[in-house]
């Protein structure tokens, strides 16, 4: 099965244990350079599971872009990430004493995925959208629309600029087999402004995931934090709770969780299997500082 993750490929520059500020210099643990990006992060965990992957990217003429292109192919991930004149895609990823991380980005050539195209895309058996700008989802729509004749399974996990506008994310949403949202996420996307929770009640997690529902056949992913997940199949709900560990940082849980449901969702899975799959995934990421599992980039 051939799957292919379309979004961003950054450098994430993570610092970690970050106090609050009390002088104007801070010593802390760690600082380093990793890979990252929800395609990225996507790709790397369905390749570490035995996937055929090829990531849609992009990254600038610089040596960030050569980094990350290096690491995507020692990890044998299929890459068709073009040059473009901006510079590679950059976040400060700032992660406290209890692991809780904030993300300061800066997308440069990441929000341009697919001014080029995606050639290959027809070869996909599952294509996994990351967060993607509004002209780079515009891109990726025109694309599938051309494939009607070898539709692959759509797996959709949006990002702030679409979850910023719902209306604009409706064409993606529509054609999504699987749609893969955090609670926050799936509140707002139900017009649900008053959600203050990652982990609301079961009942009120099942209930979202069955307002997304937009047509027979759907599915969807509501991620709950500490609370585990619910997958809405289009009949029935199933939950799972997460395991619990003592997170490092909390930076590239979803992507590992959703990424590792997709992949064994999309092999044929029953619901509580894959769940569980995606619930030691995001357990084993979290133990560790970057978003990934791949390490720090390095020449």
């Amino acid at each position: 099965m051939q799957f292919t993750t379309i979004g961003a490929a950054i450098v994430d520059i993570v610092v970690s244990r970050v106090l609050p500020m009390r002088a104007a210099k801070q010593d802390v643990d760690h600082i380093g350079l990793y890979a990252g990006g929800g395609a990225v992060n996507a790709a790397l965990n369905m390749a570490a599971r035995g996937a055929r992957v090829t990531i849609h990217a992009c990254v600038g003429r610089d040596l960030e872009g050569d980094l990350l292109r290096d690491l995507l192919r020692r990890h044998g991930i299929q890459t068709a990430i073009p040059d473009h004149a901006l510079p590679t895609g950059k976040a400060v990823v700032m992660v406290d004493e209890t692991g809780a991380a904030r993300a300061y980005a800066q997308r440069g050539a990441s929000a341009w995925v697919g001014e080029q195209g995606f050639p290959g895309l027809e070869m996909a058996d599952v294509v996994y959208v990351t967060g993607l700008s509004l002209e780079s989802q515009a891109w990726l729509e025109l694309a599938l629309a051309r494939m009607a004749a070898s539709r692959p399974r759509l797996v959709v996990t949006p990002g702030a600029r679409q979850l910023a506008d719902p209306q604009a994310l409706r064409g993606l949403w529509d054609r999504a087999d699987l749609l893969c949202v955090n609670a926050r996420e799936a509140a707002r996307l139900c017009g649900d402004a008053a959600l203050d929770t990652d982990a609301p009640a079961l009942d009120v997690a099942r209930d979202l995931a069955r307002r997304l529902l937009r047509r027979p056949g759907q599915s969807v992913l509501v991620t709950l934090g500490q609370g585990g997940a619910l997958f809405h199949d289009g009949e029935h709900a199933h939950f799972h709770p997460a395991r619990i560990v003592a997170p490092q940082s909390t930076i590239g849980a979803g992507d590992a969780f959703a990424s590792a449901f997709v992949h064994a969702w999309a092999g044929g899975a029953a619901p509580m299997e894959a769940l569980a799959a995606a619930a030691d995934s995001a357990a084993r990421v979290i133990q560790v500082i970057p978003a990934n599992l791949a390490g720090p980039l390095r020449a």
